[in-house]
């Protein structure tokens, strides 16, 4: 599944920096606003000119965390300034929930009732676009930059346990966060002087990882590790990449635990430039 996910997200990436280009390719190519001569300042001068930008905002919608996790709720905005000619600051805020991982029985004593999700997702850019190998005026065109993120989701599960003639309420809470320092790099397309299209491509950190669950109404140890074991299993089923969390021979999500690894961002984002 993650491998197919994956998949769609590049054949995306492929799809839309062709027809950008494309777009481009009919426009006019830009000169130096106010250059009056066919000779660039730069050349004349010997200094290197930046273009101006057309504008410096730029509002933008990120459809990658529902691709991922398939969850239409995943509503993410972003919203991209230019602080010279050609290096921005980004900020990105979001909702962000994972599907739900276990089925409505556990161990044919277990029955899980009213599931419910939340989380957020926060992330801060700084962006260079190098002059010498952009023809357009920033935000258009390669960059490279750094950042910092933050991604936090919890779910809730009531249940009742069933040993014999014996009903029990209760219920377990997950959560799981991950706060990353990366290095980003990538391409953002400007056509129309209005419309944005970025694709952030290659996004390594360093990342910390926290996971947390939380059971309450269950008295019995065996039922406890075997709910704890059993979400433990679909989480890595379900995220692959969560493996390295999950260590030893019994894996378990019951207490809280700081792990420093290394992952990457990757997105698409559809913007409107102002």
């Amino acid at each position: 599944m993650q491998r197919k996910i994956i998949y769609r997200i590049v054949m995306i990436f492929i799809f839309i920096a062709s027809l950008c280009n494309d777009l481009k390719a009919t426009e006019r190519t830009d000169t130096i606003p106010g250059s009056k001569d066919s000779v660039p300042d730069s050349e004349i001068s010997g200094k290197p000119i930046i273009l101006a930008p057309y504008h410096r905002n730029v509002l933008k919608f990120n459809p990658t965390p529902i691709m991922l996790f398939e969850e239409l709720r995943n509503i993410t905005f972003s919203y991209e300034r230019l602080i010279n000619n050609n290096k921005s600051v980004a900020i990105q805020l979001g909702y962000l929930v994972i599907p739900q991982v276990l089925n409505d029985t556990l161990f044919s004593s277990i029955h899980l009732e009213d599931y419910s999700r939340k989380g957020i997702n926060i992330a801060i850019d700084y962006r260079h676009y190098p002059w010498q190998r952009n023809r357009r005026p920033a935000p258009d065109g390669l960059y490279i930059g750094g950042y910092l993120s933050f991604y936090g989701t919890s779910f809730t599960n009531q249940f009742r346990t069933i040993n014999g003639q014996e009903e029990q309420p209760g219920s377990f809470t997950g959560k799981l966060s991950m706060t990353n320092l990366g290095f980003e790099m990538g391409y953002q397309f400007i056509f129309k002087k209005r419309f944005s299209v970025d694709l952030l491509m290659f996004g390594p950190s360093i990342t910390m990882y926290t996971r947390n669950l939380e059971l309450t109404g269950i008295t019995n140890d065996e039922i406890y590790d075997q709910i704890d074991e059993e979400l433990a299993a679909k989480l890595l089923e379900r995220f692959p990449a969560l493996g390295f969390l999950f260590r030893g021979e019994t894996s378990t999500v019951s207490g809280s635990e700081i792990v420093l690894s290394t992952s990457f961002r990757y997105s698409i984002q559809l913007g409107y430039h102002f």
